[in-house]
């Protein structure tokens, strides 16, 4: 039978009944696309059947730092409180340099012989010779248990532990205490002196991972 109502109702009556599937169709296209943004995002993660293993052989590649050797030098400060004289001994106040990319621990001096003597000056920097008082004179000034035989091993007190370099503790300020000995004969011009040691012949040392000694610090050897 014909449709005989206004063609305004029709489209009414056609808009009341297609609204429910468009709202469902709105709501399923959402929920599809977030369903589909949480297994895109659940792919980049997921554990699949597929077990990858690996080659032999794999591996990569290490270096080794370079081995430097570290130098110890004459320093004014700190200032020595051991004072040398006559048949008595003082202290030796040293900066030690790592250039070493790791710490570097001595346990051991090594000393020249007992009659290679310290040369004066007169002044703390070292640069103006003290007339009289030379290693030549001779000043009489010499290591501490040094013997007639250059090289002779001196056990530290305790090990000194130098930081890698551009680290704190680096140089490293030691006081060696007692170090030096003036012998009895020692010239009149050696009075009120600065000494420059006679240089070491070496020292046992080795270089690893350590816990630097704090600067300045007090060490020694006793026999």
């Amino acid at each position: 039978m014909p449709n005989l109502r206004p063609q305004s109702q029709r489209k009414r009556s056609a808009s009341r009944h297609c609204s429910p599937n468009s709202g469902w169709s709105h709501r399923s296209r959402i929920a599809s696309a977030v369903v589909g943004a949480v297994l895109a995002g659940s792919v980049a993660f997921a554990v699949t059947n597929w077990i990858v293993g690996l080659g032999g052989g794999s591996s990569g590649q290490g270096q080794s730092g370079t081995i430097s050797n570290v130098t110890i030098t004459a320093t004014a400060s700190p200032a020595a409180t051991n004072m040398l004289y006559p048949g008595g001994t003082g202290d030796v106040v040293v900066a030690i340099s790592n250039p070493n990319p790791y710490p570097v621990t001595i346990t051991a001096v090594s000393l020249p012989t007992n009659t290679t003597y310290a040369a004066g000056y007169t002044t703390s920097d070292l640069s103006s010779a003290q007339a009289g008082c030379s290693a030549a004179t001779p000043s009489l000034v010499s290591w501490t248990f040094a013997t007639g035989s250059s090289g002779s091993s001196h056990t530290l007190t305790s090990p000194l532990t130098v930081a890698a370099s551009g680290q704190a503790n680096n140089p490293l300020l030691v006081t060696f205490t007692n170090a030096a000995a003036m012998g009895t004969a020692a010239p009149l011009a050696c009075a009120g002196t600065f000494f420059s040691m006679p240089s070491l012949t070496g020292i046992a040392a080795t270089g690893g991972a350590a816990t630097a000694t704090t600067s300045p610090a007090t060490d020694g050897w006793t026999s």
